[in-house]
Parts: structure tokens; sequence; C-alpha cells
């Protein structure tokens, strides 16, 4: 994890001349979708397995000293950080590693159809910066090589890494195929440690549509059985009480049940059932169900 910059107010450099905004970016909607995928997810609610606050920004600069131009990455990510209280104040506006008190863990480039130099002037610029992770992401293969480029910082320069894991993050990366916001494609999306990707808000949402839709299956399914249960043991009794007034009441018992068939309270027929052996009449009969 990136150290941390500790300066006494004291020696917080001047950046009253320091430009920071540029309004330069000039990118496409599919890029745009990218750089919105790899940073709203993070905020969506949604497990991350972050546990501490962080920044998830897109084209934002990154500055790392007052002498040099910034750096906007297409994404980056910085984590066990205390945000700003006032995002309107020219010096968290943008990502100063002397206010932020450290860089950024992740810097996340993609290749867009005009390269930018990512393997050339930026691989040494987040190096120089001490950025730990730099990720280049070569959707359409601009670079004439791996799609997705991972480089770990090791004493003063990049080397290639083998994974795309980030144990100070507790996150990963991974290239993942599906649709997002009803484009298809391949998307670089953050990963848990078993590679399933983090899920987005919609993601989210249509899991639990689909959790309350399998409960309201479920609850449908157990309120056919119980019908069905209380038809069956409807049946049960009726058989059970034609049977007694044929017995009992050979001549007049068969109008009653009639009557006795159109009750649908399982509890007054089970009742019935029990009286008949000691009924003496069709009346007192009646009067269990028309008290």
């Amino acid at each position: 994890m990136s150290e941390p910059l500790i300066l006494d107010p004291s020696q917080l450099p001047d950046i009253s001349n320091l430009v920071l905004e540029d309004d330069t970016p000039l990118d496409s909607f599919i890029n745009e979708k990218q750089q919105r995928l790899l940073t709203t997810v993070l905020y969506s609610g949604g497990d991350t397995g972050i546990t501490v606050p962080f920044i998830a920004a897109a084209n934002v600069g990154l500055f790392s000293s007052v002498r040099l131009p910034g750096i906007a990455p297409d994404v980056f990510l910085s984590v066990n950080i205390t945000g700003a209280e006032d995002w309107w104040e020219k010096q968290v506006r943008s990502y100063l590693f002397w206010e932020f008190g450290k860089p950024p863990e992740i810097a996340i480039e993609i290749v867009s159809p005009t390269p930018g130099n990512e393997l050339g002037s930026k691989l040494i610029d987040y190096a120089r910066m001490r950025i730990p992770y730099y990720v280049v992401y070569d959707p359409l293969r601009e670079l004439k090589g791996s799609t997705l480029r991972v480089f770990e910082l090791q004493n003063q320069s990049y080397v290639p890494k083998s994974d795309a894991w980030f144990p100070e993050v507790g996150l990963g990366l991974t290239l993942w195929q599906g649709e997002f916001e009803n484009v298809g494609g391949t998307w670089l999306r953050w990963c848990y440690a078993s590679g399933e990707p983090i899920p987005t808000g919609d993601e989210l949402a249509a899991q639990k549509d689909a959790q309350l839709s399998q409960k309201d299956a479920q609850l449908s399914q157990k309120d056919a059985q119980l019908l069905e249960e209380q038809a069956r043991t409807k049946q049960a009794f009726i058989q059970a009480i034609e049977l007694g007034l044929r017995l009992k009441f050979p001549d007049e018992g068969l109008l009653l049940l009639e009557e006795i068939a159109a009750i649908s309270d399982v509890g007054v027929l089970q009742a019935i059932a029990s009286y008949m052996p000691a009924a003496n009449n069709l009346d007192e009969i009646r009067q269990i169900y028309q008290p």
C-alpha cells in the first residue's frame, strides 16, 4: 500500500498558480461507459470488500509535485484516505498527493484508437509518482499485444505482473463478456478473489427482483399446496358426513347433504362429522352450521 505523506501545514506548497483543470478529455461513448463501470460499481451499495474510506474517479488529475504537470488517468482508486469536507476547495478538486496524504494504489489507462503512449511516457510517469499498480486495458488491441496488462512497482520502475489481483486493496480486475447499459461486449470489471465481478447497481436490483420473484413463486406454490390439501380434507369430511347421513337419516339426509357440501369452512365440516354419531335429528346437525 502507498506510504502516507505527512506534511506540516506550513510545509504545504503554494498551488495558486498550479493548473488543476483544463477540460481536455476527449473520449468515446464506449470509453466513457467503461470508466463509469469501473467507478460507479464501487459506490453502488454492494459488498466490494473495501472496508476503509476510498476514492474511485475517472479523468481526475493526479499531482505528485507543484513542479510537475498532473496526469489524469482514465480511472484511479485510492483506499484508506479521508475524503474532503468541501469538494469545491481548490486544493481537493484534484488529487494532490500532499493533500490526500499518499498516491493512489491503482491507475488504469484505457487505450483508445489514438493511443496515448500508455506503455511509454505514462508508464514512466506513474512509476515516478510511486503508484503501486498500473493497468493498461487495450480492448481494440491498438498496442498489438495482450488486451490487459498489469504492472507492479518494484524499486523505481514497473515490472509486469502475472495476475490482476491487488492484495493491498482486496480487489482484482477481470475481463467480462456481457451487457452493460444495453451495450454488449468485453468489459474490464472489478472482481472478488474468486474472479466473480462486483455487481453493478442494476445487477443488484435485478438480483433482488429475482429473489422476490422466487419468494413469490414459493409462496404461490405453498398456497396452491395448502388449497389442494384443504380440498382433500374437505372432501374426506363430506364423504364421512354423507356416510353418516345415509346410515342415520336415509330419506332426508341426502337433502341436507347439498347444504353441507356448500360449506367451505373445514373446521365446521369437521364439527359436523364428529357430531354425526350423536345426532338425533337433522335440526341438531343444522344448528352446528346455522346457529
